[in-house]
């Protein structure tokens, strides 16, 4: 769009916008990655910079697949082999010459308003260091399944948006548009092997650093799959994230400078952050892997986290009813029902 300027006649108002950096990892399942790309190639912002990434050694797969879905100029990389997940996101953050920064996993989506909108909160308010959207829980066929809370505040301090981590029906903050700058001099994605919990991290970080914008007109649509990273993760490498993001939360430079600014308030968030780490890990452990693994593995791994009174009391009630239920059914196959022992198998 043309715009009259006085000192030099016209201008494109398009190029004056604020460049916008999106990466879009891709390690070895494509079949999403052309939805990705038609995501991004349909939004109505002008100036977007696409970082396409194969992390997955797919030779010239991923780059035919851009190639051919994505119209705009974009820049691709590729690693000569696979590196684990933090090194290759930071890799990505690296590369970024944008203002602003988001990721998009290879099968995840975002609505065609959604850079335009969450770069006009970030213009207008300053002091937001990170704006977020409506998001949408959808399954491997693109139906929603559950969405976030559409009844909450449009601004929160970044503290206040901590402590309500998991109160407003978000599942994933794998996108978020934060400011580059900010995202850059806290260091990116910590190192956790398995990948769960950087995108927590760089979010925790940003919120330290100034406010959250939240906007319900546009919408980012995260992909839930058994078979997609995150669930498909083995118990031992999610016990040892959980372990390093807990240590984080006590070590990272960026968490340590704002508690010299905030002692008592960075106490109060730290528990509530603290908390939500290993419940996650004790609702999976309880749940997913009680089905996954065999049953002596699956106790071990009920004892993997440090000492948590809480965590530990209800891992101790699982494992009693677990106890209690192969009792019955091993009386039940000796033969002693509610009427005693049958005399027949003395």
């Amino acid at each position: 769009m043309l715009a009259p300027n006085v000192a030099m006649g016209w201008v494109d108002e398009d190029a004056m916008k604020k460049l916008v950096t999106i990466a879009l990892p891709v390690y070895k399942r494509l079949d999403y990655v052309v939805s990705a790309l038609q995501s991004i190639a349909e939004q109505d912002y002008p100036n977007i910079e696409l970082i396409v990434s194969d992390n997955g050694e797919n030779g010239s797969l991923v780059k035919d697949l851009a190639d051919q879905w994505y119209p705009r100029p974009y820049r691709f990389r590729q690693n000569p082999s696979t590196l684990p997940l933090p090194i290759h996101y930071n890799q990505l953050i690296e590369a970024a010459t944008g203002e602003y920064f988001a990721f998009l996993d290879y099968d995840d989506v975002i609505s065609p308003n959604y850079v335009s909108e969450l770069v006009r909160i970030l213009d207008d308010h300053p002091d937001v260091a990170v704006a977020l959207s409506r998001e949408e829980i959808v399954d491997p066929s693109g139906r929603i399944l559950r969405a976030s809370s559409a009844d909450m505040p449009e601004r929160f301090s970044g503290p206040d948006f901590l402590r309500s981590w998991t109160m407003y029906g978000y599942e994933s903050y794998a996108t978020v548009l934060g400011r580059t700058a900010y995202i850059k001099a806290d260091g990116g994605h910590p190192f956790f092997p398995g990948g769960t919990y950087t995108d927590d991290a760089i979010l925790i970080k940003l919120c330290l650093r100034g406010a959250v914008g939240i906007s319900q007109r546009c919408v980012f649509r995260w992909r839930w799959s058994e078979i997609s990273h995150g669930w498909s993760l083995k118990c031992a490498s999610l016990a040892e994230d959980t372990r390093r993001f807990l240590r984080f939360l006590d070590r990272d430079p960026a968490i340590l400078r704002y508690q010299a600014k905030e002692p008592k308030e960075w106490l109060d968030i730290k528990k509530h952050l603290f908390r939500m780490a290993w419940h996650t890990y004790y609702e999976r452990w309880a749940g997913l892997y009680r089905e996954r693994m065999p049953p002596a593995s699956w106790v071990r791994a009920g004892f993997a986290m440090p000492f948590i009174r809480d965590y530990y009391g209800m891992v101790s009630e699982v494992l009693w009813y677990a106890v209690k239920g192969k009792c019955i059914k091993c009386i039940k196959r000796l033969g002693v029902g509610s009427r005693g022992i049958d005399r027949s198998v003395q």
